[in-house]
């Protein structure tokens, strides 16, 4: 007769948003489809995948990862409950620290990286910055640099005022893209020129017409600006919105 093992909890903690940005300098990124595909992978996971990398964008996570797949599985209730969850999978025999996130399509992972010194003090620094665009009255969102096209860059920071102006809390809006605002009435045209801006690492303004949390629209001035990192690679998009009045026609 085969005993069956009782099955074990996966490890994991509740990320504290507080702390610091959802994902940083040196930090993976990984968005995966609510139907377990792979819809995007950075630099940092392509060097973790290898030769794998090559055709697997598309493809179900599964048959790449598939302890991250289980992970996924297994926690998408609690990251939509509770949050980000902080936890590990093995990859290639190693143990790999991630962080789980509810994304616009399904889920997204951040592979965390080493935390050397350099990547300490960075994140000392971003955290010392969060505490200024915590108290400034201008609307402050960040996310990650790429993906630039479907399903769009991750929110990683929202300072108090963003969550104000827009009706989300920092949980509703961490993880998602900031396609979140647009609606039916938002200018297709300035959305173009917003990814044109960004596909050539340029910064903008634009006047937009966004979307509350209840549906409600406010015009908003929109600059946005790449951030990069000591080795001049961009990291980041930060994004300051000023509510103003409708633009003349």
């Amino acid at each position: 007769m085969e005993l069956e093992l009782p099955l074990v909890e996966p490890r994991y903690s509740v990320w504290d948003q507080r702390e610091e940005f959802l994902l940083l300098p040196g930090d993976g990124l990984i968005l995966v489809s609510g139907e377990g595909r792979l819809v995007f992978f950075d630099s940092r996971a392509r060097l973790l995948f290898g030769p794998a990398s090559k055709d697997c964008c598309g493809g179900p996570l599964e048959g790449v990862w598939p302890e991250l797949a289980e992970l996924l599985e297994h926690f998408t209730v609690t990251v939509r409950e509770k949050g980000p969850v902080d936890t590990s999978a093995s990859y290639g025999g190693r143990p790999r620290a991630v962080r789980l996130f509810s994304s616009d399509d399904g889920m997204g992972v951040v592979l965390l990286g080493q935390r050397t010194e350099l990547a300490c003090a960075a994140a000392e620094q971003l955290l010392m910055h969060q505490r200024i665009l915590a108290t400034v009255r201008d609307a402050v969102i960040v996310t990650t640099a790429e993906p630039i096209g479907s399903p769009g860059p991750v929110i990683v920071y929202a300072n108090a005022a963003a969550q104000r102006q827009t009706g989300y809390a920092i949980t509703d809006l961490l993880g998602r893209s900031p396609r979140i605002f647009q609606g039916p009435k938002t200018d297709p045209k300035a959305v173009q020129n917003f990814r044109e801006a960004m596909a050539h690492w340029q910064p903008l303004r634009e006047v937009v017409l966004n979307y509350r949390k209840n549906g409600s629209t406010f015009w908003v001035e929109i600059d946005i600006t790449p951030l990069a990192d000591s080795d001049g690679w961009h990291t980041y998009w930060a994004s300051v919105q000023r509510e103003c009045r409708p633009p003349h026609r």
